[in-house]
């Protein structure tokens, strides 16, 4: 019966309690919640992206406090994208 168990409780203890922190957090709630980006549909689209590009370099907390300078204009948040993502 614990063999049973034991996944589903790693996968509830996995889940974590619906908040999480961090740079990739912070950036996608500004572009998703707050800006209705709409490169993202969703909030875990954009932490998907968030964290592989975090994963081969990107500096995503540059990227991250220059989204959030940008407050919601376009054009200055692509420019975030070349200043501190894969581009840079």
């Amino acid at each position: 019966m614990f063999r049973f168990l034991a996944p589903l409780v790693l996968l509830v203890a996995c889940s974590g309690s619906g908040v999480a922190s961090g740079p990739c957090d912070d950036m996608c709630r500004e572009l998703v919640q707050s800006c209705d980006y709409a490169a993202f549909p969703d909030l875990n689209s954009c932490l998907d992206g968030c964290t592989y590009n975090e994963g081969l370099g990107a500096d995503i907390t540059g990227q991250t406090q220059c989204v959030l300078d940008a407050a919601c204009d376009t054009f200055e948040i692509v420019e975030c994208e070349h200043a501190y993502g894969l581009d840079q």
